[in-house]
């Protein structure tokens, strides 16, 4: 069995929160050995800080070398692409080789004054939502000819903290996963599964349990075992129709 798998930083372990095998797509592939009672090829392209664009990128690449049909397909992001943030990439750049006295004053202004910025509607997205939905759609268009199975996760929320350090934030989650699910519904395939943990998580009354405190993104090992749930609920169904 061919499983290939493109997600950022949600994916990977944290020390002292998610061990590596508390990993969701690590419980899965073991659910897919022991269920399946047969080889799995794991390709794991979780990456630290990637957008669409990078992991689109890398999957362009891991095609080249596949032949024949594959399996599944898991891809997990968003989070990356719209995240506000007060300065833009070009921007932040140009900061990052400015005199260090120089450097240290214009991080620190930016800073202390984050939710001011956002709130003026001055923020900027290292992945606008033209470009966003252009290339997710280009990704299940590609994928849909040559997996049996794609299970494409939308963004999780945030929490009261995390929206009040960068106000609008939930509103650029909202609006990125509505590209989401109309780039699935216009795919207008039954191979492609959304899986919308965004509704899961909204829907428990304690949402650090699955979301990290601290950063208001990332998963704990709870929210781990939900995302592995849900793939595996996902296959199960397939495995019991075939």
């Amino acid at each position: 069995m061919i499983v290939q798998y493109y997600s950022d930083s949600l994916g990977l372990q944290r020390p002292g929160i998610v061990t590596l095998q508390q990993r969701y797509i690590y419980i899965f592939e073991a659910w897919l050995k022991l269920s399946y009672n047969e080889d799995v090829f794991l390709t794991n392209r979780a990456r630290r800080g990637f957008t669409i664009e990078q992991l689109f990128e890398v999957f362009l690449e891991d095609e080249e070398y596949l032949t024949g049909e594959r399996d599944i397909l898991i891809i997990h992001e968003g989070i990356c692409d719209c995240a506000p943030r007060p300065v833009s990439k070009r921007l932040r750049n140009v900061i990052s080789v400015l005199p260090g006295f120089l450097k240290i004053r214009i991080i620190s202004f930016l800073h202390n004054n984050r939710a001011a910025i956002l709130k003026r509607g001055m923020g900027s997205y290292l992945v606008d939502k033209k470009r966003y939905e252009e290339i997710l759609t280009k990704w299940l268009s590609i994928a849909k000819m040559n997996y049996k199975r794609i299970y494409l996760f939308n963004i999780a929320p945030t929490n009261k903290q995390i929206e009040a350090h960068s106000p609008g934030f939930s509103n650029s989650i909202d609006a990125y996963n509505k590209i989401i699910s109309k780039a699935v519904l216009d795919q207008n395939d039954n191979r492609i599964h959304l899986i919308d943990v965004h509704s899961i998580i909204k829907k428990n009354e304690n949402i650090d349990e699955l979301i990290t405190k601290d950063d208001g993104h990332h998963l704990t090992a709870v929210g781990h075992k939900l995302y592995a749930d849900c793939l595996i609920n996902l296959e199960s169904t397939f495995k019991e129709r075939c």
